[in-house]
């Protein structure tokens, strides 16, 4: 037998006291019931943003509708304020103005214009107080100061919610959670029995920029992380945007291929009932003298026969780019193993 947790009774109503150990309930149920409580998380404010605010929020108002049951206190799943977004890329715009807040709020800012006279100490304090109210209002807004790294560690926050290994991988229908830096984040499922990441391994292909059309090309400039608009830049794509589901990979072919092999490429995709192609990546390949060059990386699967394809591609970018990008083409198939020769003891 089970008994409820401290409680007291007043007005028909059980109270239960609120302590700050925490519990975990794991549960199944059908995608559809978890596609409305997501998109209830992302587009109804009243109830959280996260899918487990919202069951919460409906425990607890079910709980003292039905049964009368009642907390001391508002749990912490569904507390009101402004999300903390840690480890989410902050766009480049709002990094901006927060670092310089962050300049302006310090007394070194205006310590060579206070001994030259050029401003007082009371004009810089006022400034100092302006700053500060500046950071506030970001903080209020849910962005983190931790997260104003360096570029290459903002992909690397981007990252942590898998690795490259699951940044290429085919995906599952079913999402999965995982923890990341103390937060709850919901992902597509990799496809276990895919290993075909071995293919990027054996040919030397190293993913710069994964998935570019949804990390980047289907987001405006400031919307993007800046680590993807430095690397896109040394291939003149950071300025690009393209719509989804209207043909953008055809587009990017466009853009990137060299002429000789467009035709060849596009014809090679063309049926998609037999050619899947998972991703597109921006990568650069392991070869002496010639990692400073970005490409394309077109991921093709073959559903009639099993196998996967990268197709690597790139053109000249202009003359302010001729030491990032080249006119280049090559497809990469699984590398046949060689049977090792063992030498006789």
């Amino acid at each position: 037998m089970v008994d409820l947790p401290a409680h007291t009774t007043e007005d028909g109503f059980t109270t239960f006291s609120v302590v700050d150990t925490e519990a975990t309930i794991i549960f199944k149920c059908e995608k559809t019931l978890k596609d409305v409580l997501r998109h209830m998380a992302k587009k109804d404010t009243g109830y959280g943003n996260t899918i487990t605010s919202v069951i919460t929020n409906l425990l607890v108002k079910g709980l003292e509708q039905e049964k009368q049951y009642k907390f001391d206190k508002k749990l912490s799943a569904i507390r009101t304020g402004s999300p903390v977004r840690t480890g989410e890329a902050i766009p480049y715009a709002i990094k901006s103005k927060i670092k310089s807040a962050q300049d302006r709020s310090s007394i070194s800012h205006y310590a060579n214009d206070i001994s030259a006279k050029v401003i007082s100490v009371e004009e810089a304090k006022a400034l100092m107080e302006s700053a500060n109210n500046e950071l506030l209002y970001y903080l209020e807004q849910g962005y983190s100061l931790d997260d104003l790294h360096p570029n290459k560690k903002s992909f690397g926050y981007k990252w942590s919610e898998g690795n490259w290994i699951w940044e290429v991988s085919q995906k599952t229908d079913e999402d999965e959670e995982v923890m990341v830096n103390g937060k709850e984040i919901t992902r597509k499922k990799r496809l276990e029995n895919d290993t075909h990441y071995l293919q990027y391994v054996d040919n030397g292909i190293e993913v710069i920029a994964p998935n570019v059309f949804s990390n980047a090309l289907y987001k405006s400039y400031d919307e993007r992380d800046e680590y993807f608009n430095n690397q896109l830049r040394k291939v003149e794509l950071q300025n690009i945007v393209y719509k989804e589901n209207a043909d953008e990979v055809l587009k990017l072919i466009d853009e990137c291929c060299p002429q000789g092999k467009v035709e060849h490429l596009k014809s090679y995709i063309k049926d998609r009932n037999k050619i899947d192609v998972i991703a597109a990546h921006l990568v650069k390949l392991q070869r002496k003298k010639e990692r400073r060059y970005r490409y394309i990386c077109l991921d093709c699967f073959n559903k009639e026969e099993n196998t996967y394809r990268q197709i690597v591609f790139m053109v000249n970018r202009g003359e302010n780019r001729t030491d990032t990008s080249r006119d280049f083409y090559e497809e990469f198939n699984k590398v046949k193993e060689v049977p090792r020769k063992r030498s006789k003891p």
